[in-house]
């Protein structure tokens, strides 16, 4: 199996999750939005298209055999999200990074945000969009290619995220981040992971 037949399917079954869910163009390309826009939600419903690309992912994922899913979601910490539903997706690879598709409350809907978990337990991982008001709205796509850039490293196994007490580092292969970590740190972190949790897995493709 290759990454690029595995797309094909998650786009195929991209059509039909997210049926009836529109894209929308990024309102605010100059990134300059008025004022106002930094409390406004005006549709939190259309967000919904971020966990149907998540969906897409997981039933790509079963369709070829990669993984299975499973209701029973335990968390190793509460996430940061209120979440109204989840499943773990769990691949059938031998070391295999389980994954969570979870729904979570934005605006005045309860599951149009996705947070994404990973691990069993789960760890959060990722919660699209990161805030929802109209100022900070990019359009869909981007945010599709947000769900895309850490599904896509759960799956291949290029995902990684070294945690110790408020430092964590989060590398998707595309790109990496750091949350109370320097630069030097963070790279003698991952050179060197003694002292941290490392969470990370093999490829599912080589199920």
């Amino acid at each position: 199996m290759t990454e690029d037949e595995l797309m094909v399917a998650v786009e195929r079954a991209f059509a039909i999750t997210s049926r009836d869910l529109p894209g929308w163009p990024d309102p605010n390309p100059e990134r300059r939005p008025a004022d106002d826009a930094y409390s406004r939600v005006t549709d939190a419903a259309r967000y919904r298209i971020v966990g149907a690309r998540a969906d897409a992912w997981a039933a790509a994922a079963v369709e070829l055999g990669l993984a299975r899913i499973v209701d029973r979601v335990d968390w190793a910490e509460a996430p940061g999200t209120k979440v109204s539903r989840s499943v773990m997706v769990v691949p059938e690879a031998i070391g295999g990074l389980p994954m969570v598709i979870a729904r979570s409350a934005l605006g005045d809907c309860d599951d149009a945000g996705l947070t994404l978990g990973a691990g069993r337990p789960a760890t959060q991982v990722v919660f699209v969009p990161d805030c929802g008001c109209d100022a900070c709205d990019s359009g869909s796509q981007d945010l599709i290619d947000l769900v895309d850039e850490y599904v896509r490293a759960i799956v291949t196994g290029r995902f990684r995220r070294l945690s110790q007490g408020q430092q964590v580092i989060t590398v998707t292969g595309e790109s990496s981040s750091s949350a109370n970590v320097d630069r030097r740190r963070s790279a003698a972190a991952l050179a060197d992971p003694r002292g941290w949790t490392d969470l990370r897995g093999t490829s599912w493709l080589s199920a």
